[in-house]
C-alpha cells in the first residue's frame, strides 16, 4: 500500500497557520526562522554558532540535492 500523498498535507496546513499566526501577532521570536536562529546559536550569540551554521548549511545543501537530484 503506497503512502497517500495527500496526507502531507497536514503538517504542511499546520506549519502554514502557526507561521502565520506568528507573523500576524508581530511578536519577536515567534516564527520558525527566528527559532531557528536562536537553536542554532546565531541570534543571540552562543559559542555553538559556528556548528550551527554548518548544520542549517548541510541540511540545506542535502535538501537542494535531494530535491534536484531525486
Amino acid at each position: 500500500m503506497d503512502f497517500p500523498l495527500w496526507l502531507w498535507a497536514i503538517p504542511l496546513v499546520a506549519f502554514a497557520v502557526l507561521e502565520g499566526l506568528a507573523i500576524a501577532n508581530r511578536r519577536r521570536g515567534d516564527t520558525a526562522s527566528e527559532l531557528l536562529r536562536k537553536l542554532a546559536g546565531i541570534k543571540p550569540l552562543r559559542p555553538w554558532r559556528p556548528a550551527g551554521v554548518a548544520a542549517i548549511a548541510t541540511f540545506c545543501a542535502w535538501l537542494a540535492q535531494h530535491l534536484i537530484g531525486g
